[in-house]
């Protein structure tokens, strides 16, 4: 195998995260190591909508109602009954003419003329990540033993970017999911994983810790007071495995206060996961809902946060003369003339 196409397979056999991303990157590779005119992969797994996830740049059409015939496919057949053995066409077919076999007719039927085919299905034991690569060649001459034992020699290799390709994307499709449960439940959080590494973070959480926390100095490098970070540390330490767990405090900024939760979450591809969820309260006297609307009540909530009647028209999505008309109610009221009367009312109430 020339060295630079070794190099240039081993990075996309490495590095590739999802299975589109290895067929850029290996496809034409491929091609050119094994002489073969079409290179196919499958991904195959239960919850896909038809249990094939096929990438192939010239078979594609030949490819998409898969799941409809593979019973009948001779290559489909073998392999599955010789997991991890790469084989050619002359041993899977064991004497019959590839002429009378399902998958030769429907290749013509898509104007192709698939002679030859190498292939292999990877199957690891854990069962996460199979998956098939399969060349073709459309000449008389059929793929050699040599290219047979060179694709058995890749087969460990291929089948632990599979494995990646599993383990990536069920990671985007959790990270995904948790992203969404916290955007719609309006929560502000960060989830880390049992090493103290970032998950990930919805989006308020860098601005809402540099409001609270404004010198840099308190802050660690993910932006995590240090404090909080010397507290979750203790938390995890002495946490028992799979043991449901929170733990609460509370930080106080006058009128203010940031109350914090931290909770362990369900493993995700076996990581364990803690969520640091926060939440800001704004120390608003109950007795005024008697006194004022529900959408007054709520600006004079925002007035002793420190908004500005701007920033409160940004925040509700109104006029800023709306505002400022409903601060001004909010005085009249309350019997105030000024946000710093209004919020010495607060505390004395």
């Amino acid at each position: 195998m020339p060295q630079r196409t070794l190099l240039d397979l081993t990075c996309g056999l490495v590095e590739s995260q999802s299975l589109a991303q290895f067929q850029e990157r290996t496809e034409a590779l491929l091609a050119k190591l094994f002489h073969a005119d079409h290179v196919a992969f499958c991904r195959m797994h239960p919850d896909l909508p038809t249990g094939f996830e096929w990438k192939a740049s010239t078979t594609g059409h030949f490819l998409q109602s898969y799941h409809q015939w593979y019973q009948d496919d001779f290559v489909f057949r073998w392999l599955t009954q010789h997991p991890n053995i790469a084989a050619r066409d002359t041993e899977m077919l064991r004497g019959r003419k590839a002429e009378e076999t399902e998958t030769y007719r429907r290749s013509r039927a898509s104007d192709l003329r698939l002679r030859h085919v190498l292939a292999v299905f990877l199957a690891p034991e854990h069962q996460v990540g199979s998956g098939a690569v399969a060349l073709y060649s459309e000449r008389v001459k059929s793929f050699s033993p040599e290219s047979r034992r060179l694709l058995q020699g890749l087969t460990p290799a291929l089948s632990g970017a599979f494995q990646n390709f599993a383990r990536f994307g069920a990671l985007s499709a959790h990270n995904q999911l948790l992203e969404e449960m916290l955007r719609q439940e309006g929560a502000t959080a960060i989830v880390l994983d049992a090493r103290r590494r970032e998950y990930f973070r919805t989006g308020a959480v860098t601005s809402l810790l540099e409001r609270w926390f404004p010198s840099r100095s308190d802050r660690d490098d993910g932006g995590i007071p240090r404090t909080w970070r010397e507290r979750m540390d203790a938390i995890m330490a002495r946490s028992v495995l799979l043991t449901p767990t929170t733990h609460v405090w509370r930080e106080e900024r006058g009128m203010s206060a940031l109350e914090v939760r931290f909770s362990r979450l369900p493993p995700i591809e076996g990581r364990d996961l803690w969520e640091l969820r926060m939440k800001e309260v704004h120390e608003i006297p109950e007795k005024w809902r008697q006194i004022l609307t529900a959408r007054r009540f709520e600006v004079a909530a925002l007035v002793i946060q420190g908004l500005s009647n701007k920033q409160i028209a940004d925040k509700l999505r109104i006029a800023e003369y709306t505002a400022n008309d409903h601060v001004d109610a909010v005085y009249k009221k309350l019997k105030v003339s000024s946000r710093a009367e209004l919020i010495a009312l607060a505390r004395r109430s």
